[in-house]
């Protein structure tokens, strides 16, 4: 079943978007059943389940963390060595990833959390964004390369479109700021990826069409 999921899925995403498995419900043999079926990447939401199932991931699978990254466990996620860390929403944050990767002698790629809503705790102001990114471009031993973000819950997929274009304005005015291209836009999940598609994602998060979570 899940084989089956996942070569539909990936008829219906375009080659140069990255399907990332996000695993959070997942057992170690349906992630082991997504890679054999053509999973390349595969999204943690804790590190205690990254740490426990990590190691035995083929050498060629990509880890990215897309969870929210407590300051007490960002030394133990890099020590994981993680493709990308997508959830990087503050300067303190972003600091201890940068002295962890500094340790462990590697750059660690991030993406920058952008809230979509007021409400949300986690994710960054867009007002602070480019502040936010001036500040990073400090840190040596961190490689921005976009940005995500999560939409509020809706009954109705299209809702989400607003926000994946709010994403997509933002990065723009990144390249500019910076003058030079970002290559990512992490935004879209099970529910409204193909939007998300539409609107220039170039990475979703697809947890509940890869594994059948209701």
């Amino acid at each position: 079943m899940i084989e089956d999921n996942v070569k539909e899925l990936l008829k219906t995403i375009p080659s140069d978007v990255t399907l990332v498995a996000a695993v959070k419900y997942a057992s170690k043999t349906q992630i082991e059943e997504a890679i054999k079926a053509g999973v390349t990447d595969i999204g943690f939401n804790h590190y205690q389940q990254m740490k426990d199932l990590a190691p035995y991931l083929p050498p060629e699978i990509k880890t990215h963390f897309i969870g929210t990254l407590q300051l007490n466990k960002v030394k133990k996620v890099v020590n994981l060595n993680p493709y990308l860390i997508e959830s990087v929403d503050s300067y303190e944050l972003a600091e201890k990833i940068n002295n962890a990767a500094k340790e462990k002698k590697r750059i660690q790629k991030i993406l920058i959390q952008v809230k979509s809503d007021e409400k949300k705790h986690t994710g960054l102001d867009p007002d602070d964004f480019l502040e936010l990114l001036d500040q990073i471009s400090t840190l040596e031993y961190l490689s921005f390369e976009g940005l995500m973000t999560i939409p509020p819950k809706n009954e109705d997929p299209e809702d989400s479109r607003k926000y994946f274009k709010e994403l997509k304005e933002l990065k723009d005015k990144a390249e500019k700021h910076l003058e030079k291209h970002i290559q990512h836009l992490s935004m879209g999940m099970t529910d409204d990826y193909q939007i998300a598609i539409e609107e220039g994602a170039s990475i979703v998060r697809i947890g509940r069409k890869v594994f059948d979570i209701s």
